[in-house]
């Protein structure tokens, strides 16, 4: 199946509703996808100015997508073993 950019766009939105990052002096950082020379990314808008952080490589979009989708489990998994210890 052939992966899109209105696929990883629809997943990065899921990440961003699934995964609460901390407000940064008064702003709510979020996941947005970076395209470029045949190429997609992951990376975090940090502050008002756009300011990024790259969270993967460039790479295709079903690389990223596969990347994306561990990404979101392992946030998963650590908060369900946060939540078991409690």
């Amino acid at each position: 199946m052939r992966t899109s950019k209105k696929d990883l766009e629809q997943y990065i939105s899921t990440l961003n509703k699934s995964i609460n990052l901390k407000r940064i002096d008064g702003f709510k950082p979020y996941y947005e996808l970076d395209c470029a020379y045949d190429g997609y990314k992951l990376v975090v808008i940090n502050n008002k100015s756009r300011g990024n952080t790259e969270i993967s490589d460039r790479m295709t979009a079903k690389e990223l997508y596969a990347f994306i989708r561990a990404y979101l489990a392992g946030f998963e998994t650590a908060q369900t073993k946060k939540a078991f210890r409690a």
